[in-house]
């Protein structure tokens, strides 16, 4: 007899990767794989339907009628085998390498087979591994194999360093048309006005012979105007370049009245409020704030007034930090303190300069109150303002309007800045143990060799290291 007892429900946690294995070492029996991939010579004995949950491209063909959903070999042309072997490794394993040697190669076959894990991944590879040496060529790769988050991305780090872009040999070894690209962009940031001069000048030195002949295009677009005297002088009369150029000496009189012309308004650096309180007319004797508008904008070149710009439309509150990016203001976090409104707000906001109109933007992922942002190559950094007694920082990607969290502060530390230099997040604030005491933290977003094979890729590890300070 036989007692009714209560359904045991019974789960083997270790069956998904037990099946995935076990599919794995089946692979070269020929009666349990059911199609084998010739490519560049090689065989890839498979299953059709491992490889078509893994890929867009093999899951209409198998699934199609076509030929091949029935075809025990199938040939797969103008693809590399050591490549083609990898992503099926990791159709099987769910595990891969991306290294600098395999990246393109893996997203350009990714994309032409429709691997997008793959694509997703190695996309986010080449934008964790972007500095100054590398920049030029991600950007033009992106562009050509469609990863517009890559391209943008390099865009963006090439507008904030294009200083030191500009010394290395990716730069010098640019076609003459894509450096015109690059010249055209009135985003580029520069310590010195002669800077884009200077880097004209270096890459026409790189190959002289061929190159000079395009120096009086170039030159009208560095903004010879806006150069200092002394230095326009005495480049248009010393420079051998423009000595030796026939086309120069022709011209030389009228560089800058063509520059006048042909150039757009330059663009000039402004000081941004955002809410606060207005300055009243006792305050300040010559600088007076719009009292009606929580937004306005300073240029102290032209004017000693403030220009006003639409309402940021959710100033009633505090503690929140401000940033530029690509020319557009981003607000974040903040507090009302109300009993409607939660103390600390993960709220975000964006000025659109070409929409004129204020956007919200994904909120942050933690709210945060009186804490620091910083901008480093194209993306927003938010630091501390939590309640943990961690400085938790998260990043910003405005290409894809997402937040992702980013490893915290090795130290804790109050009343603190941020900024983002050559590369680098830094942070110094008082250290929590000795209020006096400076502590000064550096974020380094490239992920170093000796790391990368360490960590899962799609959660690289990004940290904090401490810098010795020393303060009078």
């Amino acid at each position: 007899m036989v007692r009714n007892i209560d359904d045991f429900e019974f789960s083997l946690p270790s069956h998904p990767q037990a099946i995935l294995e076990g599919l794995r070492s089946l692979r070269s029996h020929p009666k349990l794989s059911d199609v084998t991939l010739l490519v560049g010579g090689h065989e890839f004995p498979c299953h059709r339907s491992i490889l078509a949950l893994c890929s867009h491209y093999f899951n209409a063909m198998f699934t199609g009628d076509f030929i091949e959903s029935i075809s025990a070999r199938v040939e797969i042309k103008e693809v590399d085998p050591v490549v083609m072997e990898t992503l099926i490794d990791f159709a099987y394993t769910g595990k891969i390498t991306i290294n600098q040697g395999n990246v393109e190669a893996l997203i350009r076959t990714s994309n032409q087979l429709h691997f997008p894990t793959i694509r997703k991944v190695c996309s986010r590879y080449l934008r964790q591994q972007m500095d100054a040496t590398n920049c030029l060529g991600i950007c033009e790769f992106g562009e050509n194999h469609g990863c517009p988050e890559v391209s943008s991305k390099a865009w963006a780090f090439l507008q904030e360093n294009f200083e030191a872009v500009s010394h290395q040999e990716e730069f010098l070894q640019l076609s003459k048309e894509r450096l015109v690209v690059y010249l055209s962009n009135d985003l580029l940031q520069m310590q010195e006005e002669q800077s884009l001069a200077e880097a004209v000048l270096r890459w026409v030195r790189y190959e002289e012979a061929s190159r000079a002949k395009h120096l009086p295009e170039l030159l009208n677009l560095v903004h010879l105007v806006s150069l200092p005297d002394q230095y326009l002088q005495k480049l248009l009369s010393l420079e051998p370049l423009i000595q030796d150029s026939e086309a120069c000496k022709v011209e030389n009189s009228s560089f800058v009245q063509k520059s006048l012309l042909a150039l757009p308004q330059k663009l000039e650096e402004v000081l941004v409020v955002v809410a606060g309180r207005a300055l009243e007319e006792n305050e300040a004797e010559d600088v007076e704030l719009p009292v009606s508008q929580n937004f306005a904008f300073y240029n102290p070149k032209t004017s000693k007034q403030w220009m006003a710009l639409p309402d940021f439309p959710d100033y009633n509150k505090w503690g929140f930090s401000l940033v530029a990016l690509n020319n557009d203001v981003y607000v974040t976090g903040g507090s009302r303190g109300t009993q409607n409104d939660t103390w600390s707000t993960t709220q975000s906001w964006c000025f659109h300069l070409k929409e004129d109109a204020w956007k919200p933007i994904a909120p942050m992922r933690k709210a945060r109150t009186n804490h620091a942002s910083a901008v480093l190559n194209g993306e927003i950094y938010a630091i501390g303002g939590t309640t943990v007694d961690t400085v938790e920082v998260e990043c910003y990607d405005p290409y894809n309007n997402s937040w992702c969290p980013v490893s915290p502060a090795l130290k804790y530390v109050s009343n603190f800045a941020a900024t983002g230099c050559l590369g680098k997040l830094y942070l110094i604030g008082s250290c929590a143990v000795k209020y006096n005491a400076l502590t000064l933290q550096c974020y380094n977003p490239v992920i170093g060799k000796e790391k990368e094979q360490q960590q899962d890729i799609y959660h690289p590890l990004h940290e904090f290291i401490q810098l010795s300070f020393k303060a009078s």
